[in-house]
């Protein structure tokens, strides 16, 4: 994921010509701080002119003149390994609530960030709801609409496009423990859902509510629980077809606001220049805490 989100950083970077001259080389930095485990490789990137095609080499990499990483009064210290690539010099855990602080250096440059570290969170419990029967939906132009939805709209209003599917519906509600140990108004969550369905199903073809980021504050509670439910669809192609099997990645991520702001605009590189938290740079320097959990589903 985190390759992912940082080649789209580096799109979007290119794609602000009209904000930042072409000619003008900015550094970009990706480093994620994970509550309970070792502190991340830091990789150092640079933009490149939006004619060019943007490579993954030597050429795109930024060597700093020198990095620290601060945590409370402890300095980690980093060393180059791969043109670009920091990795720390020994396993330090990431302690959750305390500050961390990134400055490097690079050419006559200082480049900062800070951040604060969030309590952990697991995911205790999780409850599976399928529906008894599939249900008919439709898909217009690969959008999948709820079949919720479908008698009101009707085929006819949506035209020739529209194709009838049958698919049962999966919805996924995660828990976990409200301990005290953090501010809920100062932290968001990113729940997710991520079924497996096949490489011939187009995954977002069948989401309905697959993943949300709120603040944890505004998500409900159940005794000392916290919960969010989300949902999906599974196609089949005959009525009495039971549920294929197909496996389901659920995740829960405790983050900060700049963390979601750059997720978010993960989704439009080319539309907006894309937000940073880092001071004389670009990129993304965050803390989270996050949990996984993968089962498999059967009729």
């Amino acid at each position: 994921m985190h390759w992912r989100l940082i080649l789209l950083v580096l799109i979007g970077l290119a794609g602000c010509d009209v904000v930042q001259p072409e000619s003008e080389v900015l550094p970009v930095v990706e480093a994620f701080v994970v509550s309970g485990q070792s502190m991340p490789d830091i990789i150092l990137r640079k933009t490149a002119p939006i004619r060019d095609r943007y490579e993954l080499d030597e050429s795109t990499a930024l060597n700093a003149t020198q990095l620290n990483l601060r945590m409370q009064d402890m300095m980690i210290p980093y060393s180059l390994t791969s043109p670009g690539r920091y990795v720390p010099d020994e396993s330090v855990i990431a302690i959750p609530g305390a500050e961390i602080d990134l400055e490097l250096f690079w050419e006559d440059q200082i480049i900062t960030a800070q951040q604060i570290i969030p309590p952990p969170i697991a995911l205790d419990s999780f409850a599976i709801s399928i529906s008894d029967q599939p249900v008919q939906s439709l898909v217009l132009e690969s959008v999948f609409i709820d079949p919720s939805l479908v008698d009101s709209l009707g085929l006819e209003a949506l035209g020739a496009g529209a194709r009838e599917e049958l698919v049962y519906i999966v919805e996924a509600t995660l828990y976990w423990t409200v301990d005290g140990s953090g501010d809920p108004n100062i932290w968001w969550m990113r729940t997710q859902l991520r079924p497996n369905l096949g490489q011939d199903r187009r995954l977002g073809n069948y989401f309905l509510s697959p993943e949300v980021m709120q603040l944890e504050a505004d998500l409900p509670t159940a005794g000392n629980h916290r919960f969010w439910s989300g949902a999906y669809a599974v196609p089949v192609d005959l009525v009495d077809d039971p549920v294929p099997v197909h496996r389901l990645r659920m995740s829960i991520v405790r983050c900060s606001q700049p963390y979601v702001d750059f997720v978010s605009a993960s989704s439009y590189p080319l539309e907006r220049e894309p937000p940073s938290n880092i001071a004389g740079a670009r990129g993304i320097f965050a803390g989270l805490a996050m949990d996984t959990l993968t089962i498999t589903l059967a009729p």
